[in-house]
């Protein structure tokens, strides 16, 4: 039953923390860089203080998505979701005026204000006016304060405009920078990646899944698992992920053998999406050698992702076949063994023992969101 029309009231004064259902979290905003896929330190605390980890510091010459691209998958499970979103965002369309420095200190900014918010509205998960619409959870309160705050104080969004008519060619709309400010809002495609980056900041066990051509969240500490569903304007839902296997497009049994939907991502898998929409951007600007090394890449790295498959498929026979030197990785796919002595050493691709049942980006997709709850606050 929704709570929406409920009156809010104040909240009342901090008590002293009694260790019953309280987070110490100490905010520092220097932590930009880290917090990837691998975020498991958030512990509700029982004994009047959270357990938080060594934060590793991170390597200043990560400047690239080449830069991760080298990385081994330890070392991506450091790096910030965030950046490395930004990071493959970077020479696109809709990204020339791209800071990521001042990217990540927003974020740092609006972690903060979430936390504030959320801290001041805790008391809520025992009142009985409101302990309901959280399902008696203080993890449910915490995930949906992200989603409530980032709307209603910070102005994310969905982007109107591609609500019912989806376009890639500008990166605005599938990264996460198009949703800072007096930007053009977002899309399923980036923001759960913002409520993800914010949820880790927190030390929040927080990761993205995939559904047939949709992103969403995901909480999960060992002990409470459910799915957030906040890629919409003014609410959040909690759909079980029966919900998912129908919407917004039907998953097979054999989409489901592959591993790749419904399933929490590592880092690596991010990774590979974030190139994924990379590779959707490239390909709508006509950028055809880019788009291949993009899609090659994401398909290097989620081999059993049927969509990039195709999508690598469709822009290798477009057009020209790229020279080696260009993309090996393109024209391996396309004429067997990789040739060795190459200038560009972009691994051999191994084709997925899947039949790709669906077709290039770029599909109409509305998101009907009719259910989305949320609780009013002051």
């Amino acid at each position: 039953m929704s709570l929406k029309g409920h009156k809010s009231r104040k909240s009342p004064p901090t008590p002293e923390p009694s260790g019953q259902g309280i987070f110490h979290f100490p905010i520092g905003y220097a932590l930009a860089f880290i917090f990837g896929g691998a975020a498991t330190a958030f512990v509700l605390s029982t004994s009047g203080s959270s357990q938080v980890a060594t934060l590793p510091t991170p390597k200043s010459s990560t400047v690239s998505h080449y830069d991760l691209l080298a990385m081994t998958p330890d070392q991506l499970a450091k790096v910030d979701v965030a950046l490395m979103n930004l990071l493959c965002a970077k020479g696109l369309p809709g990204a020339e005026d791209l800071d990521i420095p001042a990217a990540l200190k927003k974020l740092d900014e609006w972690s903060a204000k979430v936390k504030h918010e959320t801290d001041r509205h805790l008391y809520r998960v025992t009142d009985p006016q409101y302990a309901a619409h959280y399902n008696y959870s203080e993890a449910r309160l915490r995930a949906e304060f992200i989603v409530q705050v980032l709307q209603e104080d910070c102005g994310v969004r969905y982007n109107p405009n591609r609500i019912y008519a989806p376009d890639f060619s500008d990166s605005r709309d599938t990264f996460i920078h198009g949703m800072l400010p007096d930007s053009n809002g977002g899309t399923c495609a980036s923001m759960p990646i913002m409520y993800v980056a914010i949820g880790r900041r927190l030390w929040y066990p927080m990761k993205l899944v995939a559904a047939k051509e949709h992103l969403f969240c995901r909480w999960d500490d060992g002990k409470e698992r459910f799915n957030i569903e906040g890629s919409g304007n003014g609410g959040v839902d909690y759909p079980p992920d029966d919900y998912y296997r129908t919407w917004p497009k039907p998953l097979t049994d054999t989409d489901m053998a592959t591993g790749v939907f419904l399933t929490s991502m590592s880092p690596t898998e991010e990774l590979a999406g974030f190139l994924h929409h990379r590779g959707m951007c490239l390909h709508q600007n006509g950028r055809m050698p880019e788009a291949r090394s993009a899609f090659a890449e994401a398909h290097r790295l989620q081999p059993r992702d049927a969509n990039t498959f195709t999508a690598l498929r469709t822009v290798c026979r477009s057009g020209q076949r790229p020279m080696y030197s260009q993309n090996p990785a393109a024209d391996t796919w396309l004429r067997g063994t990789m040739p060795e002595g190459l200038d560009d050493s972009i691994p051999n691709i191994t084709i997925p023992s899947v039949n790709p049942a669906y077709g290039i980006p770029n599909q109409h997709q509305p998101l009907p969101f009719s259910g989305v709850t949320q609780e009013t606050r002051r």
